[in-house]
């Protein structure tokens, strides 16, 4: 028996990584294990331990594999020192065979906070029967835009009474907005205040704190109202805040989701592929909007989303747009402007396939090779006559500003 097949008799995978981070089991059954992830800046245990079938893996990076990669990524060592050092763990003698010249850059190590002890089922059960208690204090909340009030009152939208528990105070007399996991669980609550906040230390949004069920970065307002209709209609709009969202399903775009304040994460993608690889972002349209819109078509090209961006006019967002347009100007606006973003992008996919062909021309040295690429130019040129006219005859709503990707 060579070394390393000793070694997989021996050691056990969660008890290598114990050498390096704490555990703690995911879940009553204990066939998994998690811990924070060393391989990125991971807040909240991502790196789950099948103890089942022997192997790692990070469901927000994407790092895993067996035990010996883990200790080659840890030390940033050879597969043969690895062998060495897992041996040495488990006083197995080095026969010298198993030599695999494969090196991986180390892992810098960082601080392992103090182990927190696992949060209980019963806990849990306890934190969401108090979530669903608060929501049956709610009272009714009637938007003044008419189109508003269904929707609203789907999303159990209502306004917190001024006595509530000391776990709710901060709700206190605001708008409040429930909010459900993608499983429908309700696992936080934003509360708006209803008052003028500008010139006062009023936060406009009191927000509930991360908990063992709700992590804000981890979590797409709206995704469990939107999964089959994101899955039916093939892509997914992606708005700023709740208000937005809500307006957007109220105007029967319901393939919509909200960032609820914060920036898109790689958690919001990973959620977002189980229904679609293609997206529309549309963030407010004011400097920071701008900035996160970027910021999010980056982040979701780099896994391999089909992106286009519509950049709202200047201080505009959807709750206000709809308010300002009615729902029939609306709607024409928000299709007008999915479909000219798709048309423009598609039209620089054309622009970039010439270039590259004409960039291959030069290397074309027969006859025949530079026919088929000048025949192939043609046909692209015609493509995009076709998508400019388009483009030039599309609706343009004034003051709005298109974008190319």
């Amino acid at each position: 028996m060579n070394l390393k097949d000793q070694i997989l008799e021996k050691a056990r995978l969660e008890e290598v990584v114990e050498r390096y981070l704490p555990l703690r089991r995911n879940g009553s059954s204990g066939k998994n294990l998690v811990g924070l992830c060393p391989f990125h800046d991971d807040r909240h245990p991502s790196l789950h331990i099948n103890v089942k079938e022997q192997y790692y893996k990070c469901f927000a990076c994407g790092e895993g594999g067996d035990l010996f990669k883990f200790v080659q990524k840890m030390e940033g060592c050879d597969f043969r020192t690895a062998l060495k050092k897992l041996a040495a763990w488990y006083g197995l003698s080095d026969t010298g065979d198993d030599f695999q010249p494969v090196k991986y850059l180390p892992v810098k190590r960082k601080k392992q906070p103090v182990p927190v002890e696992p949060v209980s089922q019963i806990s849990i059960e306890h934190l969401l029967r108090s979530h669903r208690m608060m929501l049956d204090m709610l009272m009714e909340y009637i938007p003044e835009n008419e189109i508003l009030r269904e929707t609203y009152n789907a999303f159990e939208v209502g306004i917190a009474p001024a006595l509530l528990p000391r776990d709710y105070y901060y709700l206190s007399g605001r708008l409040v907005f429930p909010i459900r996991n993608e499983r429908g669980d309700l696992v936080a609550f934003s509360g708006r205040y209803r008052g003028e906040t500008k010139g006062t230390d009023i936060r406009k949004y009191m927000n509930s704190s991360t908990s063992p069920v709700y992590h804000k970065s981890e979590l797409l307002y709206g995704l469990y109202q939107a999964q089959e209709v994101i899955r039916s209609r093939g892509f997914v709009y992606i708005t700023e805040g709740y208000k937005d969202m809500l307006a957007m399903h109220a105007a029967g775009f319901r393939n919509t989701v909200a960032l609820c304040g914060t920036a898109l994460t790689e958690q919001h993608i990973l959620l977002l592929k189980q229904y679609t690889h293609r997206a529309v972002v549309m963030l407010d349209g004011d400097t920071a909007g701008y900035i996160n819109s970027q910021k999010s078509v980056a982040l979701l090209t780099e896994h391999n989303f089909t992106v286009e961006r519509i950049i709202l006019q200047p201080g505009g967002d959807p709750d206000s747009l709809l308010s300002v347009m009615g729902v029939t100007r609306f709607v024409r606006y928000i299709q007008s402007s999915t479909r000219r973003c798709r048309l423009e992008a598609y039209e620089a996919d054309l622009l970039y396939q010439e270039r590259r062909l004409l960039s291959d021309l030069e290397l074309a040295l027969t006859p025949f090779e530079r026919m088929t690429h000048l025949a192939s130019l043609m046909h692209l040129r015609r493509k995009l006559m076709k998508v400019s006219f388009k483009l030039s005859h599309s609706p343009v709503i004034k003051n709005t500003v298109w974008c190319n990707l």
